[in-house]
């Protein structure tokens, strides 16, 4: 490598970790916020229609729409991930069982609107939580003889906005064992 490419790769290399590791400018972090007004964001945004398209949950239940499944959010987060100034959402909705799909969404507003930013439809997702200005989940990542209430492992992704498009990256651990 010559000596005038070191310069490009170190200034290709900083515009990589900048574009990837520093949240948008004036993002907010993510906290608590109405189950209720999160539902009915996600609702206005288009969520039943996206859960009764989803071929995958229309499987799971095969005689009942989805969006009549997930009838109230288990978590509602407020933040502004962007950084423009208006409240954005993630909202997490579970059902029935340990191992049934657990649909999330994070939506931001466009002007008037509410609009689907994100979604992830038919993950098995325990959790969504903030941590700063990233979206935390936890999910189960099992072993043949693992009993389907206590995975050995868990995949924990984390959500972050580039200023341009969301980036999820992930680590494996390993489980709490239980008492």
């Amino acid at each position: 490598m010559g000596r005038r490419a070191l310069p490009a790769l170190l200034t290709l290399g900083i515009a990589a970790f900048l574009t990837f590791a520093v949240p948008a400018a004036g993002a907010a972090t993510w906290n608590p916020c109405s189950k209720a007004d999160g539902d009915t964001a996600a609702r206005s945004a288009g969520l039943s229609r996206a859960l009764n398209r989803d071929r995958t949950l229309r499987r799971v239940f095969f005689d009942v729409r989805p969006s009549r499944v997930y009838k109230t959010p288990r978590t509602s987060l407020c933040g502004d991930f962007e950084g423009d100034g208006d409240d954005d959402r993630a909202v997490h909705y579970q059902c029935c069982t340990v191992s049934s799909p657990a649909p999330w969404v994070v939506l931001r507003r466009q002007g008037s609107r509410w609009q689907i930013a994100y979604r992830r439809l038919h993950d098995t997702t325990f959790k969504l939580y903030g941590n700063g200005t990233s979206l935390m989940t936890t999910e189960p990542r099992y072993s043949r003889s693992d009993p389907n209430c206590c995975p050995s492992r868990l995949r924990i992704g984390r959500l972050r906005w580039t200023g341009t498009a969301f980036k999820r990256s992930f680590e494996i651990r390993a489980a709490p064992r239980p008492s």
